[in-house]
């Protein structure tokens, strides 16, 4: 599982934070991962050389104290957006996750846009550190959560947390929020049937929650639960208690042609913990992949 990563390194806290939680990830799975640094050979007075004993001497620094990690490979990108950057290095090494990092302050939108453009059309799994990761995120991985969905990007999901949990001999949180969709519950707020309806649905999600997790293996200690409310203000609110948190991403439309879906961009904007995403292409072809290896490992 992940046994390939990515990640880019620049000068900012998005960077670093990146790159710590692209090692603390490495280190648990023993994954190659590749750092990938922004290099202009037209344009720049420095030698492709001394820009990547730059950008390994960063990375020592933010990872030195990291057990088990192996040495990075580095590549210099010319690219100037780096989206593409890190698309194309994945597709390049066949990485199965690349890492990046959220922002803050004045590029805030910014950043928040390049974390749903890196999920929509990536070739692989994302993950996304949260600000200030670097210096305050927990490497060992003992709380694993899943925002548990009823679908192949869900299952997938699912799977994965599964077998990071076990890697790490943590604990795996299977979370489910149930409510109306919004437009339903703003249309039907007066229905007298509504109680009922909400009811079901609780029923429903429990009852696939149940069967799901029912699949997986005993050797990792499991917490399920369904929790009424809108899924993505359940699953930030149980980021806070959390090491890292996996979601599935069905996006809106074919094949990830556009922008990921609300409950996941919102959560990877206000999770509290790192979130790591599957996009629904990514999940058609590799789930087989991550439920096998999830029995394996």
């Amino acid at each position: 599982m992940f046994k390939k990563i990515v990640v880019g390194c620049a000068e900012d806290q998005a960077a670093r934070d990146a790159v710590v939680l692209a090692a603390n990830l490495a280190a648990l799975l023993d994954s190659e991962w590749t750092v990938v640094f922004p290099y202009q050979p037209l344009l720049s007075t420095v030698p492709a050389e001394e820009m990547e004993r730059r950008a390994r001497t960063k990375v020592q620094a933010l990872t030195g104290a990291i057990a088990d990690l192996r040495e990075p490979a580095y590549h210099w990108s010319p690219s100037s957006w780096p989206i593409h950057a890190l698309h194309e290095m994945a597709l390049h090494e066949r990485a199965e996750l690349i890492v990046f990092g959220a922002a803050r302050g004045k590029l805030a939108h910014f950043h928040m846009s390049l974390m749903e453009r890196i999920v929509h059309c990536a070739p692989c799994a994302v993950a996304v550190a949260p600000e200030h990761y670097a210096e305050t995120g927990d490497p060992h991985f003992q709380r694993v959560g899943v925002g548990f969905a009823a679908s192949l990007e869900g299952t997938t999901a699912l799977h994965a947390a599964w077998s990071l949990a076990a890697r790490s001999g943590g604990e795996l949180d299977v979370i489910a929020g149930a409510a109306l969709e919004p437009e339903l519950a703003s249309y039907a707020h007066a229905a007298p049937n509504r109680a009922e309806v909400e009811r079901k649905i609780i029923e429903q999600t429990e009852t696939a929650l149940l069967a799901a997790t029912a699949e997986l293996g005993q050797e990792v200690p499991i917490e399920a639960q369904t929790i009424s409310g809108q899924p993505a203000d359940v699953l930030i609110e149980r980021s806070s208690s959390l090491d890292i948190l996996l979601l599935g991403s069905r996006a809106y439309g074919p094949l990830r042609h556009v922008l990921i879906g609300g409950v996941s961009a919102r959560v990877m904007r206000e999770a509290h913990c790192p979130v790591l995403t599957v996009p629904r292409g990514v999940a058609r072809e590799h789930s087989p992949t991550l439920a096998h290896e999830a029995v394996a490992d």
